[in-house]
């Protein structure tokens, strides 16, 4: 047996730690407020492991935002069947929501807006962008979702909602304003049910 797996699944465990501690801590105390060796202790490592995956305090921040951007990445990698794409689209559309609403102090307190962040994530979110766009205009050509809608504009609306009491009923009204012939809760229904849940603790 390789010994190299054991250690690369360490490695990966130590790298996940210290995104959800810094997750954390940023969401309870703002980007400021604490240090690096902070962020160690409550991920249960050295800060000596902490520098080894991440070069400072602001680059593992940085990587919290990176991180969600590639969970969406791979939703929108993910194979599709023979299902309608529409589908798809709702169920990328519905774990982001479940995911910026789980992480809105995480977003309120480093500052951010809709459609911005810090410049490390470019590069996997342009690449989201062109995924999910791919997957928007087979739906489109599909027949499922209405001519003039653009889905960099539903994403930033879905990236807007950040209330859980009202998540459910505000993702109902975006959907029904992109889906043709279709109930937007039955929609997001169905999408829960064939894609796995967003996951706080789940790394692609």
């Amino acid at each position: 047996m390789s010994l190299t797996s054991p250690i690369r699944a360490d490695v990966e465990e130590h790298r996940e730690a210290l995104l959800r501690a810094a997750c954390g801590l940023v969401a309870e105390h703002g980007r400021k407020s604490f240090t690096a060796r902070d962020i160690a202790e409550r991920a249960g490592l050295s800060q000596a492991t902490l520098y080894r995956h991440f070069p400072s305090k602001a680059a593992l921040i940085d990587a919290v935002s990176v991180d969600r951007w590639e969970r969406a990445l791979s939703w929108a990698e993910e194979h599709r069947g023979e299902r309608p794409a529409v589908i798809d689209v709702v169920s990328i559309l519905e774990r982001f929501s479940n995911m910026v609403t789980d992480d809105r102090d995480f977003i309120a307190n480093l500052g951010l807006t809709v459609g911005q962040g810090p410049s490390p994530i470019v590069p996997v979110r342009d690449e989201f962008d062109l995924r999910f766009g791919e997957l928007w205009n087979r739906a489109r050509g599909q027949g499922h979702i209405r001519a003039g809608t653009h889905h960099q504009d539903v994403m930033e609306l879905v990236g807007a909602i950040r209330e859980p009491v009202r998540r459910t009923n505000r993702l109902n009204i975006v959907v029904d304003g992109f889906c043709l012939g279709a109930d937007a809760s039955e929609l997001i229904s169905v999408a829960q049910r064939v894609s796995p849940p967003w996951d706080h603790d789940a790394h692609s």
